[in-house]
């Protein structure tokens, strides 16, 4: 059994993926088109003006060390922000925090700016300019 995360975007999947990797050291795996699907494009998408979301991510993947976040792009009626959870990132020190947080945040939403908590020497909350609600804790 494995266990990973799926994140809906509303058009961003593709460029929250390459700033993932750029910024957290992922992988990119997957990177499938909503026009690549052997589906016709009208039985994948319910909404109009299907036909233009074709450059639009049906799945992809990556790895962040060790840890898989598949996503896709959702019809624009069906995006919902996210809301109910954070994808949590446990990482080796305080600068460790502070660069990722510093990356996050930009076009983003600080909820926690980093500081010390009675459980780490460094923590942070912030949702991203995606919408995907993040929480970064020191585990050192």
């Amino acid at each position: 059994m494995s266990l990973s995360f799926h994140l809906n975007f509303n058009g961003q999947c593709e460029e929250a993926f390459h700033f993932y990797a750029d910024h957290l050291g992922g992988s990119i795996g997957t990177m499938l088109r909503l026009k690549d699907s052997p589906v016709p494009l009208s039985r994948l998408t319910a909404d109009a003006g299907a036909e233009d979301r074709g450059q639009q991510i049906l799945h992809a993947n990556i790895c962040i060390e060790g840890v898989e976040i598949a996503g896709a792009d959702v019809a624009p009626d069906q995006y919902q922000t996210p809301t109910g959870f954070c994808v949590l990132l446990g990482v080796d020190s305080k600068a460790r925090v502070e660069a990722i947080f510093n990356a996050l945040q930009a076009g983003g939403q600080v909820i926690l700016a980093p500081q010390q908590t009675f459980w780490s020497p460094c923590y942070a909350i912030v949702v991203d300019r995606f919408g995907v609600p993040w929480k970064i804790n020191c585990v050192a």
